[in-house]
C-alpha cells in the first residue's frame, strides 16, 4: 500500500483516540528513547524548541527530528556536555481506511461510508505554544545547540521557534573541559604528598651528615689539634724552664 503524505494526518479533524484495547493492533512507536546525554548532571542554561501550530505530529517525524538534533549535539557538544529531552509522547492512534490503488481503482475502492479505519500510525496531539524538544547544557554551548535545534525543527509539520532560560540548579556542576586555546592551571597536589616530599630533603640532609659530611669532618681536626696546641705550650714552657 502507497503511504499517504503527511499532510493528511497534519490537522486536527477529530477527537484523540487513544483506547488502544479495541483496536486489532497498533504499530510500534519509533522513538527510540526520549532523554539523552548526560542524565546525571544539572546545568544552567535551558533551550526550549516551540511550535507555533496546533497540529498533529506522527511520531516518523519525531524520531526523525531526534536522530538530527542528538547526532549534532554529540559532534559539536559532547555527551557530557548536554541533556536532550523529548517533551511529547504519541498518544494518538492514526486510522486509514485503505483501498485499492491502480488502473481502475475508481471502480473498485468504493467501500463503506466513514469507515473505522486500521491502525496505520501514532502521533502526538501538540497545541500552539508547547514545548517540544528541551536541551539543558552550559551557556558556552549555546550557539551550537540553536544550530543543532533549528536543523532538527525542519523535520515538523509546524513552523517553531527556541526560548532560552536560566534555571536554577540545586546539585552541584561539574566544570565544563576547557576549550583549546585557554590555558589549563597544574593540578594541585594533595596535602600527603606535599608533606612527603618535604621530609624527603631533611633525610637526605642527615644521611649526608652520617657518610663524612661537613658537621663530624670539621668537629674532628678541631679535637686533634687541641692536643698539639697543648703540647706546644708545654715544650715552649720547657725550652723558657731550660734557658732560666
Amino acid at each position: 500500500m502507497v503511504r499517504k503524505p503527511g499532510k493528511m494526518y497534519r490537522n486536527l479533524a477529530k477527537k484523540a483516540y487513544t483506547r488502544r484495547e479495541y483496536m486489532g493492533g497498533v504499530p510500534g512507536n519509533k522513538i527510540v528513547q526520549f532523554e539523552m546525554g548526560n542524565l546525571s548532571q544539572e546545568f544552567p542554561t535551558e533551550v526550549d524548541l516551540i511550535v507555533e501550530e496546533t497540529c498533529q505530529i506522527r511520531h516518523s517525524s519525531l524520531e526523525a527530528a531526534r536522530i538530527s538534533i542528538n547526532r549534532k549535539l554529540l559532534k559539536d557538544v559532547g555527551r557530557t556536555n548536554f541533556h536532550f529531552k523529548v517533551r511529547v509522547f504519541p498518544h494518538h492512534v492514526l486510522r486509514e481506511n485503505k483501498q485499492a490503488t491502480g488502473a481502475g481503482a475508481d471502480r473498485v475502492s468504493e467501500g463503506m461510508r466513514l469507515a473505522f479505519g486500521k491502525a496505520v500510525g501514532t502521533a502526538a496531539r501538540v497545541e500552539s505554544g508547547q514545548v517540544i524538544f528541551t536541551v539543558y547544557s552550559t551557556a558556552q554551548y549555546l550557539d551550537k545547540i540553536k544550530a543543532a535545534m533549528r536543523n532538527g525543527a525542519h523535520k515538523l509539520p509546524s513552523p517553531s521557534h527556541l526560548k532560552v532560560h536560566t534555571i536554577k540548579v540545586s546539585g552541584r556542576i561539574i566544570a565544563a573541559p576547557k576549550i583549546a586555546g585557554d590555558k589549563i592551571a597544574a593540578p594541585v597536589k594533595p596535602v600527603e604528598e606535599t608533606e612527603a616530599a618535604a621530609a624527603e630533603p631533611a633525610e637526605d640532609a642527615k644521611g649526608a651528615d652520617h657518610k663524612g659530611g661537613k658537621g663530624p669532618a670539621k668537629a674532628e681536626p678541631a679535637a686533634k689539634a687541641e692536643p698539639a696546641a697543648k703540647g706546644g705550650a708545654h715544650k715552649g714552657e720547657a725550652h723558657k724552664g731550660g734557658k732560666k
